[in-house]
């Protein structure tokens, strides 16, 4: 190859060899084998800019190899367990640029590796750093985190349904609900609206929820699945709806795959068919009224239409939706 040797003053053919390179990774000396491009004529060292990186990258592995330091892959995978940059980042206390630097290849300042690594081996530490932080976090960010919490709490003691049905237990106990939380049917009905089709967005799911159970408690009074539902910021949803989503996808009933539109959004998808056997043939009424009624409502439709339903309109944020509001339904 060419390259233009400054010695030489001059453009020299150029070839790149092996040879031992110490660099100074936090005052301490690593030596490592590097690629240098060289000058065949003078045989001086040439300017590379991706080989310095390279070179570079080296020697901050050999640096985490020497003292036992997460890689930069292990150091995302920590982030994602919890959410965004931006959400760690404020948790932690750092700028969201450090994570990014970290990820990147940087070596963490020791503080930093600390509280790294504490985060990687103590459950309990995400907890106090919601405590300390949490209320830096929009509410979105800080109920992801909460959820992650609870999931790294349940793999080492209860099983994903079992945990499901203590969490709404209380709901049926003080009178929420007149059904208790049944996960089968939840399982199933999830997978009738997702079954054979794979544009059904996780927001336009919730919505298909609220109203399989609130037509059933107009018509027949009782819920189909023992839900209850919450007002939140693009209509109802089911309360603890992070959890629920994620025990769904843990049991192995649905997938859940990034949109590749251009808004962005979840796609939920059924890796089952649906156990129609569970339902009575008036929740398969209520369910095919409900399929039917929504068939070709986008996800931000359905969220409109469901911002005119008086169990919304009559709520606050975050507020639980009482089933008294299903007499009011928009569909009969």
């Amino acid at each position: 190859m060419k390259h233009v040797c400054y010695q030489c003053a001059c453009e020299q053919d150029a070839i790149v060899i092996k040879q031992r390179e110490t660099f100074q990774v936090k005052g301490d000396p690593i030596e490592v084998v590097s690629d240098v491009l060289t000058c065949t004529v003078c045989h001086e060292e040439l300017f590379s800019e991706a080989l310095d990186s390279k070179n570079l990258e080296r020697a901050f592995e050999e640096y985490r190899n020497k003292h036992n330091y997460m890689s930069p892959t292990q150091i995302k995978e920590i982030r994602r367990r919890f959410g965004s940059g931006r959400t760690v980042a404020t948790l932690l206390g750092w700028s969201q640029a450090t994570l990014v630097r970290y990820e990147g290849g940087a070596i963490p300042d020791a503080s930093h590796y600390d509280q790294l690594l504490r985060l990687h081996k103590d459950p309990n530490y995400i907890k106090t750093l919601i405590e300390q932080r949490g209320h830096k976090l929009k509410d979105r960010e800080r109920s992801k985190v909460e959820a992650a919490f609870i999931k790294t709490d349940l793999a080492e003691t209860l099983d994903p349904v079992d945990y499901l049905d203590t969490v709404f237990q209380p709901i049926f106990r003080d009178g929420i609900t007149n059904v208790e939380f049944d996960f089968e049917k939840l399982m199933a009905l999830v997978q009738c609206f997702t079954w054979k089709t794979q544009d059904v967005f996780k927001s336009k799911l919730q919505k298909l929820l609220f109203y399989a159970d609130f037509l059933c408690y107009k018509r027949y009074g009782y819920q189909i699945t023992g839900l209850a539902y919450i007002h939140h910021h693009y209509g109802p949803v089911p309360a603890n709806h992070d959890l629920v989503q994620w025990v769904l996808v843990t049991v192995g009933a649905i997938d859940v795959k990034p949109s590749e539109g251009s808004f962005g959004g979840e796609l939920i998808i059924s890796l089952g068919e649906p156990d129609r056997r569970l339902f009575n043939e008036e929740e398969i009424e209520v369910i095919e009224d409900v399929m039917g009624y929504f068939k070709d409502f986008t996800a931000s439709k359905i969220s409109e239409f469901s911002h005119g339903e008086q169990a919304y309109s009559q709520t606050g944020f975050k507020d639980m939706i009482s089933y008294s509001y299903a007499s009011d339904l928009q569909l009969d």
